[in-house]
Formats: structure tokens, sequence, C-alpha cells
């Protein structure tokens, strides 16, 4: 161990956290530059901040390139799916309600459940692509599984990430840069540890699978 951190052990975790926040978010956008690797990037982000949830193997920078590599096409059907789910339902929810009927403005909010529903899942479908990489259908599966046996938490991952991400959003113009950078990776964090408090109860013994 490193002689600072032997002297101040806490103030050296705090720093290795925020150093895998930082590589996190700069390996993300930098492997987002191409919109299409961004699914794969967010699957990368996932594996990299992991070690502050669960134990895992290696450094981060080797879990970001090796989820990423290893999951690129699953994660790409998943954010094509989330795509064009999320244009269906904002289409047929602005039809439905310009409308004006109580039938049809009824279907409209039906559609903002299936939405609700759908954004509960992918709290689960991110980080489970990253711990445990699997084919998508069994991935859509879990993921719904576990926010129908978990809604409360599944909600509450879903309210915390989006008050994180409009707390960034306000930030002074000259904190805008620190957002930037350590955004992501706070993002993956909050969300991830919410849906690992789920998670962690299918997990097997030796941690390798998550029971069905």
């Amino acid at each position: 161990m490193h002689p600072f951190a032997e002297r101040f052990p806490r103030l050296w975790a705090f720093l290795e956290s925020v150093s895998v926040l930082v590589l996190g978010g700069l390996l993300f956008w930098l492997s987002s530059i191409v919109l299409v690797t961004m699914p794969a990037a967010i699957v990368g982000l996932y594996a990299a901040v992991g070690s502050l949830l669960r134990p895992m193997a290696g450094a981060p920078f080797t879990r970001f390139w090796r989820a990423f590599l290893g999951t690129f096409g699953t994660a790409l059907l998943l954010g094509l799916l989330d795509l064009l789910l999320g244009v269906i339902v904002y289409v047929d929810m602005r039809v439905f309600w310009s409308m004006g009927t109580l039938l049809t403005r009824g279907l409209a909010l039906l559609m903002g459940s299936v939405a609700l529903m759908a954004i509960m899942a992918n709290l689960f479908a991110w980080p489970l692509l990253a711990f445990y990489p699997q084919r998508l259908g069994k991935l859509l599966k879990r993921s719904f599984l576990l926010s129908a046996a978990h809604p409360f938490l599944a909600l509450g991952g879903v309210v915390a990430s989006l008050v994180l991400l409009l707390l960034m959003f306000t930030l002074p113009p000259r904190l805008l840069g620190l957002a930037v950078i350590l955004g992501p990776g706070l993002l993956a964090t909050v969300a991830g540890a919410i849906a690992w408090q789920a998670m962690k109860r299918y997990a097997d013994p030796d941690d390798e699978e998550l029971a069905e």
C-alpha cells in the first residue's frame, strides 16, 4: 500500500473514487464521439465505476473497454429499442392528447405510463449488461422483472438521476466543465448504486450470474 494511503486512508479512498469518476467520464465522452457507439459507452461507464458499488476485477480502464467491446451489439440494440419506443410513445401521446376527448387523453396517459415503466426498466438494464453480460431477450426480461419486483426502488432511482441531472444543468458556467467530466460517472454511480440494491439480492454466491 502507498505510504500516503496508510496515513490518510479516507482521503486516499476519496481521491481514488474521484479518479474513477473522472476516468469514466473521459472514456465515455471519448468513445461517444460517434453516436452509434454511445450505448456501448454507457455500458462501459457502468463497468468502469462498478468498483465503487461492488467488487470487480481489473482496472477501470480495462473494465471500460472490456464491457464496451464485449457488449457492443447488445448495447446498440438496446439503445435503438429505447429510441424507437421513445419516438412511438412521444408521437402517440401528442396525437392522443391533441384529440381532446376523455378517451384519447386517457390513452395518452396510458402511453405515459408505458414510458415510465420502460424508464424504470432501463435503470436496471444498463448496469445489468455491464455486470452480467447477456443476450438482449434475457436482459429485457430481467430488467422488467426487477422493476416490477422493486417499483419504489426503481422509481426512486429514476427521480434521483433526474434531480442530479437537473442540478448539473443549473451549475454556474465556470463549473460546467467539472460537470461534463464528473457528471457521467456520478450519474452512473447513483443509478447503479440504487439498481444494485435490488440486483444483489439475486446474485449467486460467486457473483457470476443473476437468478431468474
